[in-house]
């Protein structure tokens, strides 16, 4: 059987579902230097940290909403529905933004757009898990993250652009562009196949062998396809007749569903409270506070977001090799020291107006804002795509994901909305709050997280213990075992007939 995975047909169809990433990774960087640029703080009336902090949120709370949808949308009119349906809201706002004339306009663009990523973030991940084989599977849910940091990269050296463009409505350019990934995702979509395992959820499966096939078939693996198939298909009917059908109130009705649950959520609630929305928003704040200029401060943020392309593109050559629990561990640990140090430079060598600034800490300072970066694009970051859509069952994948996203945007929101009132109320102060979360989230991933690499979605179930997996040489005894229950439901209606 061939196996080229960074050829493969899952592979090449998780990249282009990484528009989403892309376009998430980009509507949250351009806001960066759009708040350092003069040109947009003028057209808006010098916005305070609070209008500033609302003009950064609202994106949180959009994503929000996005999120919550998806366990709807995505369950109902399948993936590549949901997603095409939330690339129209990108466009839309898009546009809004763009043509923005007041505030409101722009908070209503940047809300519209929030909503687009998370419907899209919160299905693109379980569609590229779902499509993966086991041994390709983190590698092809963190493409995600690639895109996402690539995102970032192209918004942040349009920022830079737009700096050097003379030009008072230069703002509106990057906004502008944020409509071109959503329409080409949007379009796109709806000529990719559809999830084989939303199929069978469905009952369709004639149609789900046909889209396992034109992912995986390459001509010389017929046994193979016939074979994993069947298994996947079994074990759906097995959690289906384990669980029956389950709703949102069923993720707290046990134990079990609660500590998936939390595995799903604490990975995405770890990444927040790294304090990487923080720093990618408000990095050019904290340029400003060590007296950068504005030119200075965008191109310090345009290096910034060249560090996380590379460290994602690292990432994929061994994101499936590695536990996701040692680089779990290892990620928040190294985060947790790389804000210890920031804060220590902060607090020894202040840039004070007026006075001279000390160059080497300065250097310092922005190394170890570069080194988180780094760590989290390599890291943390693709855990989040990874882990979330891999302990759910099918039939809960869907809505599972959408609560966790829900979680993940909300405490962005809550990050975003105050860092930079914490930030000009008590400076370098508000970085040991990170040095703390990390320093806790390491402890939680070493105590309480499972570790799932090298397993199937359905033997990732035996985890956790709730469901009866069918494995490969069981499978003639489980089809076996279910045509002789169907035959003898035959003879008893015929006899009571």
């Amino acid at each position: 059987m061939k196996d080229n995975t960074l050829l493969s047909k899952p592979f090449l169809t998780s990249l282009f579902l990484g528009i989403g990433g892309f376009l998430y990774g980009y509507d949250s960087g351009i806001i960066t230097p759009s708040l350092a640029l003069r040109s947009f703080l003028t057209y808006f009336g010098q916005p305070d940290a609070a209008t500033r902090g609302a003009i950064v949120s609202v994106y949180q709370a959009g994503a929000w909403f996005g999120s919550a949808s998806v366990g709807i949308t995505s369950d109902r009119f399948g993936r590549r529905k949901a997603i095409a349906f939330g690339a129209i809201w990108g466009a839309m706002g898009a546009a809004l933004m763009a043509g923005a004339a007041h505030v409101a306009m722009l908070i209503m663009g940047r809300l519209l757009v929030g909503f687009a990523v998370g419907t899209i973030t919160g299905v693109a991940p379980v569609f590229g898990a779902e499509i993966a084989k086991t041994h390709e599977r983190a590698k092809i849910t963190a493409a995600n993250q690639m895109m996402v940091a690539w995102g970032f990269f192209v918004a942040l050296w349009t920022g830079v652009g737009e700096g050097k463009w003379n030009n008072p409505n230069q703002w509106r350019l990057g906004f502008a562009i944020q409509g071109v990934p959503a329409l080409l995702l949007g379009v796109g979509v709806l000529f990719i196949g559809e999830s084989p395992r939303w199929l069978c959820l469905k009952g369709r499966y004639e149609e789900a062998e046909k889209a396992f096939r034109n992912y995986h078939y390459d001509g010389s693996n017929e046994v193979w396809c016939s074979t994993e198939f069947n298994i996947i298909q079994v074990n759906i009917k097995e959690e289906r007749k384990a669980q029956g059908r389950l709703g949102w109130a069923d993720l707290f009705r046990t134990p079990v569903f609660r500590k998936r649950l939390f595995v799903g959520a604490f990975v995405w609630a770890a990444a927040m409270l790294s304090g990487i929305s923080f720093v990618q928003y408000y990095q050019t704040a904290i340029y400003a506070t060590l007296q950068f200029d504005q030119n200075e401060q965008l191109l310090v943020s345009g290096l910034y977001g060249s560090v996380a392309p590379v460290a994602c593109l690292a990432s994929l050559f061994f994101v499936d090799r590695v536990g996701r629990k040692k680089i779990l561990i290892t990620s928040s640990a190294l985060l947790s020291l790389c804000y210890l140090i920031i804060t220590i430079l902060a607090a020894v060598y202040p840039a004070v107006a007026g006075q001279p600034t000390n160059a080497t800490a300065q250097r310092g300072l922005i190394a170890c804002i570069f080194a988180v970066s780094a760590n989290y694009s390599a890291l943390l970051g693709p855990m989040t795509w990874i882990i979330p859509p891999e302990v759910f069952t099918t039939e809960l994948r869907a809505k599972a994901n959408a609560l966790v996203q829900v979680i993940h945007y909300s405490i962005s929101l809550v990050i975003t909305q105050c860092s930079p009132i914490a930030l000009a109320a008590v400076g370098w102060k508000y970085y040991i709050l990170f040095i703390l979360t990390n320093a806790l989230c390491t402890v939680i991933f070493a105590i309480a997280y499972p570790e799932t690499k090298g397993k199937s979605l359905e033997e990732i179930d035996e985890i956790f213990g709730d469901v009866k997996i069918v494995h490969g040489n069981n499978l003639k005894l489980a089809n076996d075992e279910e045509n002789m229950v169907e035959t003898l439901e035959i003879r008893n209606e015929k006899a009571e007939g």
